[in-house]
């Protein structure tokens, strides 16, 4: 009771600061604004694609998909539109559905995308429908590069800091293996001479070639991954930068370190302070999409490397529950609800997904340290955003579409429940599902959507 009188405060007040044609607005709408956080190839686009047609076909097609959503009963929705959040491009979900259609996954997000979903609602309670005969709730949801959230913690750095943390993370770890051919270049490299523009590129070329060989190797902690984004709105080619040597950075004079430190305040001034103002603030429930496969599929320290990461991507948002004042007056918003979701949970087989579940909750231990003490509510999900599988013959088995068209069943050991439970040096292959013929109804059969909106859009009675 206290908690209905408390938002209706909170709705009277807002009022008080409005003007007649926007008064209706506050009793008629609910808005959750969703912030989906994921590095590149977690499946952003595909759940977002994912999403839109689930509602979409729930309230205008009649499909029982989405079953445990209760706070979004189909008998009560009157209509379901997208449209578009003002200074965001629109996301391209009929694009990713003609890409569907021709068998193809939809292509990675390099841009930041922003798109309403505005649900029209019947009013039940008869006092209600008198003063208002319907509800708006509205989610809205910002959707941006990977590469870009791995980038924001550079703000807190200068260039020498940072170049001597690159350095560190490339001589171990799994980077260690990709990075000798960075290494070579670096070596090899005579810093008596000028950074010319020539020699800049030559080296912000050979840095870029390590990123791009790491990345598809399934390394998360890439800086800058900006440098990665053919549609990036930063100019790299004139004011790219690497780490340099520690006997170049600890000496402030030297002309590289000169030229570097320029360009990487330029970088932090110019495109990472706008960014991060722009894409990553406004929002009060955050997604965390974690990629298990990716980690699982090539090492142990890949793993231990994505909790590394994640831990570091904490800091980039504001955690905290949003006072009326801060949200009506200050207009900022923080973070009181997020959702750690492992996507493509169907690449295993269901007996297998208590143990993912438990590998998802210590791979997010880090994360979730940067909430002690603070008033967040926070679960871990599994999310199937197309059900691309099929049971196998037998409870370790699947069956799916292959890289050759076939239909084949794999059976699979037990995946790891710890990362110690992961031996060193061993990996478990992950099946490159292709996208199936019939992927809509695949799409309506997914799995977890629901659960996920349900927590989201809970009032955390």
């Amino acid at each position: 009771m206290q908690k209905n009188i408390a938002a209706l405060l909170d709705k009277t007040l807002a009022a008080a600061s409005l003007t007649s044609d926007k008064l209706a607005d506050v009793f008629s709408k609910e808005t959750h604004r969703f912030t989906i956080t994921g590095l590149s190839r977690s499946g952003k686009s595909m759940l977002f694609t994912s999403l839109v047609t689930m509602l979409k076909s729930r309230s205008e097609e009649g499909y029982a998909c989405l079953p445990l959503l209760r706070y979004l009963p189909p008998s009560q929705v009157l209509d379901i539109r997208v449209a578009p959040i003002e200074g965001y491009k629109a996301f391209p979900q009929l694009d990713n559905l003609a890409a569907l259609e021709r068998g193809q996954w939809p292509a990675a997000t390099e841009e930041a995308y922003g798109f309403k979903l505005i649900v029209r609602l019947k009013q039940t309670a008869s006092l209600k429908r008198h003063v208002m005969p319907h509800t708006d709730v509205v989610f809205e949801f910002i959707d941006y590069p990977g590469e870009w959230i791995t980038d924001i913690p550079m703000l807190s750095k200068t260039y020498a800091q940072w170049s001597d943390s690159a350095w560190a993370q490339l001589s171990s770890g799994p980077q260690q293996y990709f990075a000798e051919g960075w290494k070579q270049v670096v070596n090899s490299f005579d810093f008596e001479q000028p950074p010319s523009p020539a020699r800049i590129q030559q080296l912000v070329h050979a840095y870029r070639q390590y990123l791009i060989d790491a990345k598809k190797q399934g390394i998360s902690l890439l800086q800058p991954g900006s440098f990665l984004l053919d549609s990036s709105d930063f100019d790299w080619q004139a004011f790219g930068f690497t780490p340099l040597p520690s006997s170049i950075t600890s000496d402030v004079s030297h002309p590289w370190y000169k030229a570097f430190d320029t360009h990487f305040v330029t970088f932090q001034q110019q495109w990472l302070a706008p960014l991060k103002q722009s894409i990553f603030k406004e929002t009060d429930k955050q997604i965390i999409l974690v990629d298990l496969f990716e980690g699982l599929n090539h090492s142990r320290q890949h793993l231990y490397q994505l909790k590394e990461t994640l831990s570091h991507l904490a800091d980039t948002f504001v955690y905290g529950q949003s006072s009326w004042f801060s949200r009506t007056v200050l207009k900022k918003e923080q973070i009181g609800k997020v959702a750690f979701v492992a996507t493509k949970a169907d690449l295993i087989p269901v007996n297998q997904r208590d143990n993912l579940l438990s590998l998802l909750t210590q791979i997010t231990e880090g994360a979730r340290a940067r909430f002690d003490n603070k008033p967040i509510q926070f679960e871990h999900f599994l999310v199937s955003a197309m059900q691309v599988t099929d049971d196998g013959s037998n409870d370790s088995a699947i069956r799916y579409t292959d890289s050759q068209g076939r239909y084949v069943e794999s059976t699979f050991e037990s995946v790891p429940r710890t990362l110690k439970e992961m031996e060193e040096g061993a990996h478990f292959p992950v099946p490159q599902a292709q996208v199936p013929r019939d992927y809509k109804a695949r799409i309506l059969a997914g799995k977890g959507v629901d659960r996920l909106l349900q927590f989201l859009l809970g009032k955390g009675e």
